[in-house]
């Protein structure tokens, strides 16, 4: 289909720039100058959607993101290729099958993102009068556990224990087995291990991290500061251990020994040889990130489903079994509410409630 080939050039600024311009003198303004897809082609509802409801002018959108959204957009269009069906071919029969087909092919959580993106489709055609019947009600999404389970309705949680984390952080400088710059690579990976669980940062904030990203307060503390999801600041506190680390990052790197905030080096990048890092430095990848946390987990001999995102979970619950106040832990998390933080706190008031029954004074 035409539309797969859009995708790979939707988010290309000069392209989105000359479609906005042609809507004054196309056929997708009505009368009222308003939008109107009512005899639009596949391609424009496709194109126009992105335009509108994703690349908005006040959002900017991080690479993770535009990848998930042009993910779900192609699981749609490969799915409307197999049945041979058009947008326009779209009504309730079409909307259950590719419903039921999600459901069946993905997990929750990625089942209820991939049809959302669906869900949105339907809305912005009806609203343009693409579509003539409001099809969105017709989308069920399934239900999942909000917060940090493993899987809907397992109970179990995908964090660890503080013993687990740190037999597993010690693995993290093992799985490198270049013999090239072997004591910085090593450094690299114990740093990002203690990064991981002292910090709770997601991985793409950790992999944005530059050198100037870190700074000393006037009582000599050090912090990290963090560009988060939509591109909010937050400020972390980095602990005296990790410091070292950090330290002796820096002096097996060579990096520069002062603190400069306009620094834009990254801090993490893939070591070749010591003259790529001065002229070229590649930032590490998340891939990269992934496989050096699966290569610890196997060589630890602990559960093949740890992810990157497990240390965040674990650090979360952490601050909060030690009586963190839980407006401290949202902000130091960086979660958008505060619901999502005492999602952690409801979890660990079940878990103590036998501590609080032994208490109570039953039998007399």
């Amino acid at each position: 289909m035409d539309e797969l080939i859009l995708l790979h050039t939707i988010s290309n600024e000069d392209y989105l720039l000359q479609l906005q311009n042609r809507l004054a003198s196309s056929n997708l303004l009505d009368s009222n100058r308003n939008l109107s897809l009512k005899n639009a082609s596949d391609q424009e509802l496709l194109a126009m959607f992105f335009v509108v409801k994703i690349f908005t002018s006040n959002k900017e959108l991080s690479p993770h993101t535009l990848k998930a959204y042009r993910t779900d957009a192609k699981t749609l269009l490969i799915f409307m290729n197999d049945h041979q069906l058009g947008f326009r071919d779209i009504g309730f029969p079409e909307v259950k099958a590719y419903n039921h087909y999600i459901n069946e092919k993905y997990a929750p959580k990625s089942a209820i993102r991939k049809l959302e993106f669906f869900r949105r489709i339907l809305d912005f055609g009806y609203e343009t009068q693409f579509y003539v019947a409001h099809l969105s009600t017709w989308v069920s999404k399934p239900s999942s556990k909000k917060g940090h389970f493993a899987q809907p309705d397992s109970g179990q949680v995908r964090e660890l224990t503080p013993h687990d984390a740190e037999h597993l952080i010690a693995c993290f400088p093992q799985v490198v087995k270049a013999k090239k710059n072997r004591e910085a690579l090593q450094n690299r990976n114990l740093l990002i291990g203690y990064l991981l669980y002292t910090t709770g940062m997601r991985a793409s904030e950790l992999l944005s991290l530059n050198w100037g990203s870190f700074r000393i307060n006037r009582r000599g503390a050090l912090y990290a500061d963090v560009l988060g999801k939509g591109k909010k600041h937050r400020s972390i506190p980095i602990r005296g251990e990790v410091k070292e680390v950090l330290f002796t990052y820096r002096e097996s790197i060579c990096a520069p020994i002062e603190w400069n905030s306009n620094d834009t080096t990254p801090l993490f990048f893939s070591i070749y040889n010591k003259n790529d890092i001065e002229t070229d430095p590649k930032r590490l990848s998340y891939p990269a990130l992934y496989k050096i946390v699966k290569e610890a987990v196997t060589l630890a001999g602990k559960q093949s489903n740890i992810s990157p995102h497990w240390f965040r979970h674990t650090f979360v619950t952490m601050l909060l079994e030690n009586d963190v106040p839980l407006a401290v832990v949202k902000d130091w998390a960086g979660h958008a509410d505060i619901s999502t933080t005492n999602i952690y706190l409801e979890r660990i008031n079940q878990d103590d409630s036998f501590k609080h029954l032994q208490k109570v004074s039953i039998f007399q």
